[in-house]
């Protein structure tokens, strides 16, 4: 068999419903689909793996077996150390966790999991699980040999790149980055709100933004957003008849700012901006370390935005290896990890067999690989 580095999954929230209040609730996969994928990997003897073993193998240092796969969570969210860890654990299966220093719970606290539920110390219920793991799970978890803890940048953050207006706020995800950029001593707790969203006034124009790690930050005019505090003061947004109305003035006056230069207030130095990603890839390394006395060799790219000039920071910093993301051109290159979408919410029976065909797509066996090309085909072709 070709030497063929093993199939790298990610994933986000596990947990047994979708959270309430949460905006990114859409991230959790269901705790029985995620149990499913893991009693397939146990019963069909597949060993889950590190990511310096996977480096190995994709260098060519050892050969495959075709029986190896890599977990990964983006984030470092509280569900992984409640519901993933103890599954884990139960099936025998490792997986690695990317964290961001500045989206750590805050508390040094260590809250109760799945495995209190199955002890019967505690009711499922009671389990709280929505937030960031503390300090102290994740050190716990680390020790265990279970999970291994890498970089996902300092903060996670996106910011504004440039005036184009991409839409207007009603609510849900597509203000949490300018809300934690307005506020960003809650990043770390803001699920702990109920009201988080109201942080952000209704009909507030949002900008195109991109990942704090390619980005220069773009101020827009104060100026600008008064007066659409104030047109949003004008009209009724609660009803959705008179939103049109409100966006075509909003955009109009976004115009008249453009015209005459003033729509932005500022864009950040180029001097600023290398310190800011050097914060972000550099000094989250150094940190992670530090916390828990462990190597940091890999860094997950948040949203899946990097670039070559990031990558090669990262790899002079003493990462050995970054997550492809959005560079797809990078995907095969020896020191990128390519992943792919382990999060797929279908019935259990049917999660399970889309778990099998991408594992065995992966490793070329056929059919899957066959009925994987002619997919892979097809949608090249409608893309153009």
């Amino acid at each position: 068999m070709k030497n063929i580095s093993p199939p790298v999954f990610y994933y986000h929230s596990v947990a047994p419903g979708l959270f309430d209040h949460w905006v990114l609730k859409s991230l959790t996969l269901s705790m029985d689909n995620f149990e499913q994928q893991l009693a397939y990997l146990h019963e069909n003897g597949y060993k889950a793996i590190f990511m310096d073993e996977w480096l190995r193998i994709r260098t060519g240092e050892r050969r495959a077996t075709g029986k190896e796969v890599c977990l990964t969570f983006d984030d470092g969210l509280l569900d992984n150390w409640v519901y993933a860890f103890p599954l884990a654990r139960k099936y025998g299966m490792k997986f690695t966790l990317f964290v961001s220093p500045e989206c750590i719970e805050p508390q040094q606290v260590v809250r109760r999991t799945l495995e209190d539920v199955w002890n019967g110390t505690c009711q499922a219920g009671e389990l709280e699980a929505l937030g960031y793991l503390s300090w102290d799970e994740l050190k716990i978890m680390q020790e265990s040999g279970v999970a291994d803890i890498q970089s996902h940048t300092m903060t996670h953050a996106k910011y504004i790149s440039g005036p184009s207006i991409r839409g207007f706020y009603y609510g849900g995800f597509k203000g949490l980055h300018p809300i934690l950029n307005a506020n960003p001593e809650i990043r770390a707790t803001y699920m702990k709100e109920r009201d988080f969203e109201k942080r952000l006034a209704t009909g507030a124009p949002l900008f195109e933004e991109m990942s704090a790690v390619i980005v220069k930050k773009h101020d827009i005019n104060p100026e600008f957003i008064a007066g659409s505090v104030s047109l949003a003061q004008a009209h009724n947004l609660n009803d959705p008849s008179e939103r049109p109305v409100f966006e075509n003035a909003i955009r109009s006056l976004a115009a008249e700012y453009e015209r005459s230069g003033k729509l932005l207030s500022g864009i950040e130095s180029e001097q600023s901006y290398q310190e800011r990603i050097r914060y972000e890839i550099v000094e989250s390394k150094r940190i992670i370390e530090e916390k828990l006395q462990k190597p940091v060799q890999f860094l997950c790219w948040p949203h899946g935005d990097n670039s070559s000039e990031t990558h090669a920071l990262a790899k002079e910093s003493g990462y050995l290896a970054t997550t492809s993301g959005k560079m797809l051109t990078e995907k095969d290159k020896a020191d990128r990890i390519p992943r792919i979408a382990g999060d797929f919410e279908n019935s259990p029976w049917v999660n399970r067999q889309k778990f099998h065909f991408k594992i065995a797509a992966h490793y070329r066996r056929q059919p899957y690989y066959a009925f994987w090309s002619v997919n892979e085909l097809k949608n090249k072709v409608l893309q153009h």
